[in-house]
């Protein structure tokens, strides 16, 4: 399941259409639309609206870690040279409130440019520059994340920004919003369903524990999607011909790499094991 989260309706609309995603009359406190496979909520501006928004929808709709959430929006540059419309996955999260920062595991392929964002309780102006430390700026995605990392693992958590302004945004309109958004979906919309497609499941031949392990080394190695696919592939062919596939597994969970060139050798050495059998 795909879960997607923007602080306006106007940021919503071009998913919604898209996804021919209906509302959810059942819930009264956020503004809630789905279809079998994917669930908006409309959260409101902040961070607090943002993460209580979040943390509904994980609650009521019983979310697993198999599960994916997006948090969708513009955001402002005080950098000129990033362009009205640039599409921006988030590698790092800042909360100018509270200074923590949060590091989310970019371990799916994007065709997004990355960069930092951080997120204040107020629309930041040019008069604030001095005080930004991030590439970008909002008012929800620090909460977003704060949030939803509590429940869901930080491979499956995305902040998505597309750059509206320069600082300057007391033009902008929601039809100006919306029609950024759509104009920039065509991406967004072909990741979220290459997302859904490929998510690790437990399914076949796989049971649920030996995929909790799949999950487990996927997170610590910090292994690619293309890794994650083969890994998957070779478990499944390794309990074929060997029912023990945790004797395989298990000492992989016990290794936590600090860089994805120390987690690709101790990958290929996974990899040759389970081909040796």
């Amino acid at each position: 399941m795909i879960l997607l989260a923007t602080a306006l309706y106007c940021e919503a609309k071009p998913f919604i259409d898209v996804f021919s995603l209906k509302k959810d009359s059942s819930i009264n406190k956020f503004q809630v639309f789905k279809n079998d496979d994917i669930i908006l909520v409309v959260t409101g501006t902040g961070c607090i609206n943002m993460a209580c928004a979040c943390t509904y929808l994980i609650s009521a709709f019983e979310v697993s870690k198999y599960d994916t959430f997006i948090n969708i929006g513009i955001c402002g540059s005080l950098d000129e040279n990033i362009s009205i419309g640039t599409t921006i996955l988030c590698n790092k999260i800042i909360n100018n409130s509270s200074k923590r920062e949060f590091y989310p595991d970019m371990i799916i392929k994007h065709p997004f440019k990355e960069g930092s964002i951080e997120s204040f309780s107020k629309i930041v102006e040019k008069a604030d520059s001095k005080y930004i430390q991030g590439d970008i700026v909002d008012m929800e995605a620090a909460g977003f994340f704060e949030a939803v990392s509590i429940f869901m693992p930080p491979h499956r958590i995305f902040t998505l920004k597309i750059v509206s302004d320069h600082l300057d945004s007391k033009n902008l309109n929601r039809n100006d919003v919306e029609k950024l958004i759509q104009q920039n979906s065509h991406n967004i919309v072909r990741w979220i369903l290459d997302i859904k497609d490929n998510s690790i499941k437990p399914k076949g031949i796989l049971s649920e524990k030996d995929m909790d392990y799949i999950n487990e080394i996927v997170d610590n190695l910090k292994l690619s999607a293309y890794m994650q696919n083969k890994l998957k592939k070779l478990s499944g062919i390794y309990k074929l011909r060997n029912d023990n596939l945790t004797l395989a597994l298990e000492p992989f969970t016990q290794i936590y790499c600090k860089s994805k060139h120390e987690g690709k050798m101790y990958f290929e050495g996974l990899v040759k094991q389970l081909e040796f059998f």
